[in-house]
C-alpha cells in the first residue's frame, strides 16, 4: 500500500499523552470517535502534538503538527493551509472518513481537507486508526 504525502507523519498506532495545552486528550482517531476543537494527540515520544490552531491576529483555524515542548509554537505542517477554517467554526473535525482517508471536515461537515488515501473501514471497525510518529 502506498501512503500520500500527509500520511507520512501518520502511522496506524496512536499512543497520546497529556497535552501541555490542557486540552483533553483522545486515544485515538477512528470513523466514531473524531478529533475535535480543545482536543490533542501526541506522538510517543512527547515530540509532536496535532490539534487545532490558530496563528496569532488570524480570524482562520487550522489543523497541524508542531513540536510540544517549544516556544513559541513551532507549527511543521498544516493539513488545511490552502483553505483555513474560520475561527468561529467549533463544529470542525478531523475524523476517519467512511474510504479510509484521514480528512477534515468543517462545522456543516464539507471536506475541507484529506489524505486521499482509500483503506475500507466501518463503524464497527475501530481497529482503523490514525496515529502520530515521533520521526520525522
Amino acid at each position: 500500500m502506498q501512503l500520500g504525502s500527509g500520511t507520512l507523519l501518520f502511522s496506524f498506532i496512536f499512543s497520546l499523552l497529556p497535552s501541555q495545552y490542557g486540552a483533553e486528550v483522545l486515544y485515538n482517531i477512528t470513523p466514531s470517535h473524531p478529533l475535535s476543537e480543545g482536543q490533542t494527540l501526541v506522538s510517543p515520544g512527547l515530540i509532536f502534538e496535532l490539534g487545532f490552531f490558530s496563528p496569532k491576529s488570524s480570524g482562520n483555524k487550522y489543523v497541524g503538527i508542531w513540536y510540544k515542548n517549544i516556544f513559541p509554537l513551532k507549527v511543521v505542517w498544516v493539513a488545511n493551509r490552502d483553505k483555513p477554517l474560520a475561527f468561529v467554526d467549533t463544529l470542525a473535525s478531523l475524523r476517519v472518513s467512511s474510504n479510509g482517508s484521514l480528512e477534515l471536515v468543517d462545522g456543516k461537515l464539507n471536506s475541507v481537507w484529506s489524505t486521499n488515501d482509500t483503506i475500507p473501514v466501518s463503524l464497527s471497525n475501530t481497529s482503523s486508526v490514525a496515529a502520530l510518529s515521533s520521526s520525522w
